[in-house]
């Protein structure tokens, strides 16, 4: 059995910017602090930033410009 290859990743920097703060962030996401600390430390994986992005009424491309040549979804 092979290894799963890694998702590409984003930086949650742009998020934690416009949020000025990790918990007011990770309340916006649903999710806990140590979570966001993890993404803010190791990247988004692709297939979370979608989720992410419309949990704060974004579209994952107006948060991450690259979002669609990394999800491969560069046609929409």
């Amino acid at each position: 059995m092979s290894p799963r290859a890694r998702q590409p990743r984003v930086s949650l920097e742009p998020l934690v910017q416009r949020y000025g703060n990790v918990s007011i962030l990770a309340r916006a996401l649903g999710v806990d602090r140590a979570q966001v600390a993890h993404w803010r430390s190791d990247g988004v994986p692709i297939e979370s930033a979608d989720r992410i992005a419309i949990a704060v009424g974004r579209h994952p491309a107006e948060v991450w410009p690259e979002w669609y040549r990394l999800s491969g979804d560069e046609a929409a």
